[in-house]
């Protein structure tokens, strides 16, 4: 039996669309498995030498970070993902740098001015509606936002050329192995609070510089003779993206903003640990997303919709395989897994919040990659109305809940929401495109079963 499951296994690898999701993934998720690894000792240096409170301060920070950041990219980020790979699937990498340089001269002007109007409200901010001494790190982290929307440009362009590894550095990475190696040296000199988000800034400063010399690495210099494209053509497709993503990233951290507002620093903290500690369940998830996007880019934009099911049907299966093991040991050890933050996070409380949050990763996993798909296929504002739908569920849900249960009803807030953005897509996609993304492993395996005593008989 063993050797018909390795024979099996060999056969899958030689599919070249299997080999190539499987490998790029994988090379993907080792490389994000590094970057969870700063991450972690990033938070467990905050935690253990800063304290709970020091690391809600953070996320509280890089909550509003996300938010405005993901604003200034204008969907540009995603739209150039979708259109880079279209371009160099046909080889015309002059359309390449074409639209590239677009977005960059679209998104720079409203990163700066982001950036300049963070920095001055967030007095107003801490005073008004946190009541808590914020300002100083708010404007820390307003000077990020720049190159947070730069690098988020360059980043899903060099996702489109297909070179998943490097995208996968940028992105995941080296910011936070930046970052984290600052905050060590910084140890031996000062304990200053502020040096936390100092470092973070110079991880995305760094990251910035990375991706624009792999750019220049991978694309060649092609003088634009004509140019084809202009911009209401990137807008109409970068709009949408742009509510769709913005509603998603809202969802994501509206928790985190909402809770700041009820309750103490260090239960924000508590509960940003058990998400961060969750989210490393997703890296699989992601892996397999940034190399399947582009693929179905090509496929949309060759109308090859056989090729289309195929990378779904891959994708989907790879993306359980690989991610529901690490769920299983966070339900089995969630003791041993959320102590290694420290003793303020192994309450009772946090167990359970951490076990909330975990149940909705388990249906974004048996979902698949549903806005990929969507976005990639020019169906952005489908996603969209699904991300406004989930985006009224979370906020409504975070204000029944979060006063009175505080970090608990935070993870039920994000747990749901993310169910109804999955499931949500997932039907939409098999109704009106008749495609399957939901697992069924028990198939699988039952046709596995079936197979095998087949050949006994």
């Amino acid at each position: 039996m063993i050797r018909k499951v390795r024979n099996k296994i060999r056969k899958a690898f030689r599919d070249g669309d299997f080999s190539e999701i499987f490998k790029k993934s994988a090379s993907g998720f080792f490389i994000s498995v590094l970057g969870r690894n700063f991450g972690f000792v990033q938070q467990l240096v905050i935690t253990n030498y800063y304290g709970a409170a020091a690391f809600g301060v953070f996320r509280v920070c890089f909550s509003i970070l996300s938010l405005v950041g993901i604003a200034g990219r204008f969907g540009v980020d995603m739209a150039i993902s979708r259109f880079v790979a279209q371009y160099r699937k046909q080889n015309r990498y002059d359309l390449v740098n074409e639209i590239f340089q677009m977005g960059l001269r679209l998104v720079f002007p409203i990163a700066v001015i982001l950036t300049i109007g963070v920095f001055f409200l967030s007095p107003a901010l801490s005073e008004h509606v946190y009541h808590k001494p914020y300002t100083g790190y708010i404007q820390i982290f307003a000077i990020g936002i720049l190159f947070f929307v730069l690098s988020g440009v360059i980043e899903e362009g060099i996702r489109g050329l297909k070179k998943i590894k490097e995208y996968t550095w940028i992105n995941n990475v080296s910011t936070q192995a930046f970052s984290t190696i600052i905050l060590l040296v910084a140890l031996f000199f000062t304990t200053n609070p502020y040096m936390v988000n100092i470092s973070y800034v110079a991880g995305l400063i760094f990251t910035f510089i990375l991706g624009i010399y792999y750019w220049y690495k991978f694309v060649p210099h092609q003088k634009i003779e004509e140019p084809q494209l202009k911009r209401k053509d990137l807008l109409a497709v970068s709009l949408p993206m742009l509510s769709a993503k913005y509603l998603t990233t809202l969802y994501t951290w509206l928790g985190t903003l909402i809770l700041a507002a009820y309750v103490t620093d260090d239960h924000v903290g508590i509960f940003n640990g058990a998400a961060r500690m969750s989210a490393f369940a997703t890296m699989p998830l992601i892996a397999v997303n940034n190399i399947s996007g582009p693929r179905f880019a090509e496929a949309f934009g060759e109308n090859d919709e056989k090729s289309l099911r195929k990378t779904v049907r891959l994708s989907t299966r790879l993306i359980f395989w690989t991610a529901m093991p690490i769920m299983a040991a966070f339900y089995l050890f969630p003791k041993t897994i959320l102590g290694i933050y420290g003793d303020e996070f192994n309450t009772s409380d946090a167990i359970l919040t951490f076990a909330v949050i975990n149940a909705g990763q388990v249906v974004n996993f048996m979902t698949g990659p549903v806005t990929q798909l969507l976005n990639m296929t020019g169906r952005q504002l489908v996603t969209q109305r699904y991300a406004i739908i989930t985006t009224i569920t979370s906020i409504g849900l975070s204000f029944l809940l979060i006063p009175s249960m505080g970090m608990l009803g935070a993870a039920i807030a994000t747990a749901v929401a993310r169910t109804v953005l999955n499931l949500g897509c997932a039907l939409h996609i098999y109704f009106t495109m008749k495609i399957v993304t939901i697992y069924n492993p028990f198939a699988d395996l039952w046709l596995l079963i079936s197979k095998l005593r087949r050949k006994h008989a």
